[in-house]
């Protein structure tokens, strides 16, 4: 074969870095800043695979337990792919697998048993449908499948009447959006108090993490909130993607549930990125932890004029 596989060492980080930049479907995501802000928690075991000493593919993982992760410290994983990358798949998953059954790890000092692949969502790019067969026919199989629920803001959507009467009534009268990189407000006041109420559960990110990440990703990490008068009524926390908006927290006082806060503060984030030129926005899973769909946060996301997908994570026994 004519790909050969290395594992990432930070003395080639910014060889990495720079080829997330110009990737095909990559994201800031990907970037080592973003990466290593918890690197303590991970046994990092990235890839890269170079076809004539040329990079053409860089595959964030770690490894835990005899089994490799692309990548659970991350929202998704799989291959970044330069264009030379998409037109080598079949080849690299061969290599890969080649690597991954000859593998013995000296942490671990035993073999990997299992490789966990967690690809983007299908509707981020056409190529994750591709990955997704390829690893199918290369024996593959689906050990978790989420519904995920996202708005193509480069064609019409429809929002419900239910949704936009805020704005006929006058609830949403005397409402104010502020788009900042302020977190500070929005995680102490209402996100963790929330999240711990509700769900018994606190933020993946502390407050002090996404305050780091925004300082490294300014353009990549905004967050909005909603305001009447001084009193803060809801926030959501933005990731962009490059023509992609993700909403990665999203929160509401009891007073913004009255009003259907949040249900306003994305109708108008919509409008602005659309404006913008993105070309979808993600409003994540709608399931549990047991894997069950909320049904309430489904229809209120259907509302909002989402289309649902099936989002799959992949594994291989060795």
């Amino acid at each position: 074969m004519d790909i050969r596989v290395q594992k990432y060492h930070p003395s080639i980080e910014t060889e990495w870095n720079q080829f997330i930049k110009t990737s095909v479907a990559g994201t800031f995501l990907f970037h080592r800043d973003f990466m290593d802000y918890h690197k303590e928690r991970f046994e990092d075991h990235s890839l890269m695979f170079y076809k004539e000493n040329q990079l053409i593919c860089c595959m964030p993982a770690h490894i835990k337990s005899q089994v490799f992760y692309s990548h659970r410290g991350l929202s998704y994983g799989g291959w970044i792919l330069s264009e030379i990358g998409t037109e080598n798949m079949h080849l690299l998953l061969e290599v890969f697998l080649e690597y991954i059954k000859d593998a013995i790890f000296s942490v671990s000092g035993s073999l990997i048993v299992k490789a966990e692949v967690q690809l983007p969502p299908l509707s981020y790019h056409k190529l994750h449908q591709e990955m997704a067969h390829i690893f199918k026919d290369k024996g593959f199989r689906v050990n978790r499948i989420l519904d995920n629920l996202f708005v193509k803001l480069d064609q019409k959507y429809r929002v419900s009447s239910k949704k936009t009467r805020g704005y006929r009534n006058g609830k949403f009268a005397g409402l104010k959006i502020e788009r900042s990189n302020d977190f500070k407000r929005f995680w102490e006041q209402i996100l963790v108090p929330q999240l711990r109420a509700r769900y018994a559960s606190q933020p993946v990110h502390s407050l002090d993490e996404i305050e780091l990440l925004a300082s490294k990703f300014p353009e990549n990490i905004v967050q909005h909130n909603l305001y009447r008068e001084d009193q803060l009524l809801a926030g959501i926390t933005f990731f962009i993607k490059n023509d992609i908006v993700k909403s990665q927290y999203t929160a509401s006082s009891s007073l913004g549930l009255k009003i259907n806060a949040v249900g306003y503060l994305y109708m108008e984030a919509m409008k602005e990125f659309q404006e913008k030129g993105f070309l979808l926005m993600d409003y994540g899973s709608v399931n549990e932890r047991d894997g069950s769909v909320n049904k309430g946060l489904l229809r209120f996301k259907k509302e909002l004029g989402c289309e649902k997908e099936e989002w799959k994570r992949w594994e291989i026994e060795f």
